[in-house]
């Protein structure tokens, strides 16, 4: 992962997907989380669960122009 420079403004963004004890919360996490990949956004520390739901941070620089 690159390190953006400091001074650089970021968007933040968050995907989440309902919370299943089953590969089918990582898949469709991972299917969303690629979308985002692609779209110029980096991960932002692990994936992680809260109540019923799991998510993964994302961060993507806003370029100026």
């Amino acid at each position: 992962m690159t390190q953006p420079n400091l001074k650089t403004p970021l968007e933040y963004t968050i995907v989440a997907v309902p919370f299943h004890a089953d590969a089918a919360t990582h898949d469709e996490l991972a299917r969303k989380v690629n979308e985002k990949l692609s779209d110029g956004y980096e991960l932002y520390g692990p994936p992680f669960l809260s109540g019923e739901m799991m998510y993964q941070a994302m961060t993507k620089p806003i370029l100026p122009g």
